[in-house]
């Protein structure tokens, strides 16, 4: 599979998105609101902020259920007609497995929370600063250290959570499997496919990041984009194993 791949799936994604504007934007809604949330309680905690804002991209492949069973209700051959109730209640046809990776999601979330807490604990001694003061000057020596230290833990995290997920949470959906079977073949896909997976990888992130500096906004379109494209590199990734 050659790194440009990425880019079909980018491609099947916003055909998807013309096709059932409406249900995909309904999540995209969703994301926004989450954004919004996130902003408004925790804008004098910025150790909270920070925390949660990447417990949002962790969790999105989770929460972007709904959005592969648009794309996959888009590939029904009796011409693709789209039920927006019906995604919504995708989880059910494998309530087991979605149940079960929903809480290794929080443990791995929870960890994530308290590794964060302490980072802040441990590099600014006494009155955190605010989520300004600390934007401003997040790039100067004097932070440096907790830089490295609070983005390299949340690499390892979000590394893990996207190998696990980028096809077990589709593939549950998808076919009769359990949990754990899908997470290890999710694994494998992206291992056999690394250099690939680590441009998908990076082309998520760097769209995700283009919605935060939107205020939320740029949310609406990106996310239901990100989801329906994920369930096309899921079958491609699937595909290409076989």
């Amino acid at each position: 599979m050659t790194p440009d791949q990425p880019l079909q799936w980018l491609r099947l994604g916003w055909q998807d998105l013309r096709r059932a504007p409406a249900d995909s934007l309904f999540y995209g809604a969703v994301f926004v609101v989450m954004g919004f949330l996130l902003n408004m309680y925790f804008d004098f905690a910025p150790q909270h902020v920070i925390t949660l804002a990447t417990l949002f991209l962790l969790g999105g492949p989770f929460l972007a259920i709904g959005l592969y069973d648009i794309a996959r209700q888009l590939e029904a051959p009796a011409g693709g007609r789209v039920t927006l109730m019906h995604s919504m209640t995708a989880w059910r046809v494998n309530m087991p497995g979605f149940t079960l990776f929903a809480a290794l999601l929080a443990v791995l979330v929870f960890g994530w929370f308290r590794v964060s807490l302490l980072m802040f604990a441990l590099f600014f001694q006494g009155s955190v600063p605010s989520l300004e003061q600390l934007v401003v000057s997040a790039f100067t020596a004097e932070n440096l250290p907790f830089l490295i230290a609070y983005f390299g833990t949340g690499f390892f995290f979000a590394v893990a959570v996207f190998a696990l997920s980028v096809c077990a949470i589709p593939m549950m959906l998808d076919k009769e499997v359990d949990t754990v079977t899908a997470m290890v073949m999710s694994v494998q896909a992206v291992y056999r496919n690394l250099l690939t997976m680590l441009v998908w990888a990076a082309m998520i992130v760097v769209l995700t990041a283009i919605g935060f500096a939107t205020q939320f906004i740029g949310l609406l379109l990106i996310m239901p984009l990100i989801g329906l494209s994920s369930w096309h590199a899921y079958r491609a990734l699937i595909n290409f194993e076989r």
